[in-house]
């Protein structure tokens, strides 16, 4: 199945995005540019729903696809939560195209940290996006 595209990861890195979050000073910017984002990852069809993998540990909804060549790793998240989309767009800028070293060597915490997030993510927020990053890490192994 191929993968619906987006533009995390290409048009999007995770400098982009980190420098973006981070030149909005309210929490109020901040969600309104995640949820903003979230609008642009495509929604999975109830097809791409069925072949994707939904990602245990998180309260919301998240599919996953992956695809891999021999040098690079290829996603697509959807959510069934908005804020949640948004935030698999900042996971998708860092490791959407990637190598397998790059991706494990993320520091999704400091991303979020450096973006002014961490603070406004509740624990459950933060519990999920760590169980989205340990699925990435099991893909890519």
């Amino acid at each position: 199945m191929d993968l619906p595209t987006h533009p995390f990861g290409s048009e999007l890195d995770q400098k982009m995005v980190t420098e973006m979050l981070a030149q909005h000073i309210s929490w109020e910017d901040k969600y309104r540019q995640l949820i903003v984002w979230g609008k642009r990852l495509p929604t999975f069809t109830d097809e791409q729903k069925h072949a994707a993998r939904l990602v245990s540990g998180c309260e919301s909804d998240v599919w996953f696809l992956h695809h891999s060549d021999d040098e690079r790793h290829y996603f697509a998240a959807d959510s069934n939560a908005r804020i949640v989309k948004g935030l698999l767009a900042v996971v998708l800028a860092c490791v959407h195209g990637q190598h397998s070293d790059a991706i494990y060597a993320l520091d999704l915490d400091q991303v979020f940290q450096q973006a002014g997030l961490s603070h406004h993510l509740s624990e459950s927020r933060t519990n999920g996006l760590h169980a989205i990053v340990q699925y990435v890490h099991h893909l890519t192994a």
